[in-house]
């Protein structure tokens, strides 16, 4: 197997990191390695990534309460719609512990939709006739999928590159979409809805190492072929 499987393959979601923060040079050689070498859509991408380092505990903090929010408010609602049976059931009572990530990460990259202008090859085809849906802030629900996507890229390709320096990543996309949410308790930075939460730092635990023997056999995948179909 390649080193590249081996490092994914490792990988395990964590709790709590340790105190010891990361050098910023090499997380930010890392996020510009992970610029580079994602593709994006007519080279738009069309979202912007905010990093809140050591120094912001207290806007990780609120982010925590967003998805913290966001989970009960999900859960009030599937038990209203009859999805579920009662709230935090799974928990016993207690709130989800595989949250607190975002709490104790040494970096935070909340991810964000922006849309964004055409670079002069574009601008060009704008011109001619071609419809740039990416630079309307009208359409961001719309190319949200897409810059989704775009996103995924982009992290997996930052996970690898973390990862091949010793450094932890979890991710998180239970939050509320409404960035009036955020911005009403005072998380101001970005202008339009999240798209994912991703966290870095040194592992000190990990879900692998809290969950039951059971959770250990029974909670995976679905099988290969289920996923994987040649046609």
């Amino acid at each position: 197997m390649s080193n590249t499987f081996k490092l994914l393959e490792d990988r395990h979601h964590v709790i709590h990191y340790k105190e010891e923060v990361p050098p910023k040079e090499v997380v930010d050689k890392a996020l510009w390695e992970a610029w580079k070498t994602s593709p994006s859509k007519n080279n738009a991408m069309p979202w912007k990534v905010f990093v809140m380092g050591p120094e912001h505990k207290e806007e990780k903090i609120k982010v925590w309460r967003i998805i913290r929010g966001n989970h009960v408010d999900r859960e009030k609602l599937a038990v209203e719609e009859g999805e579920a049976n009662k709230t935090e059931g799974g928990w016993k009572g207690k709130q989800n512990p595989f949250y607190e990530h975002i709490k104790t990460g040494a970096y935070l990259f909340a991810i964000h939709a922006k849309p964004r202008q055409p670079n002069p090859f574009y601008e060009q085809q704008v011109k001619e006739g071609m419809y740039f849906d990416q630079a309307w802030e009208s359409q961001i629900n719309k190319f949200i999928d897409t810059s989704a996507v775009e996103v995924g890229m982009f992290i997996q390709n930052l996970s690898s590159y973390l990862l091949e320096k010793n450094i932890d990543v979890s991710y998180t996309s239970c939050f509320y979409r409404d960035i009036k949410k955020w911005h009403d308790i005072g998380l101001n930075y970005a202008e339009y809805r999240p798209i994912i939460l991703m966290t870095c730092g040194y592992g000190k635990s990990y879900r692998k190492d809290t969950i039951s023997s059971f959770a250990k056999r029974e909670d995976k995948k679905p099988e290969f072929k289920e996923i994987v179909k040649w046609i």
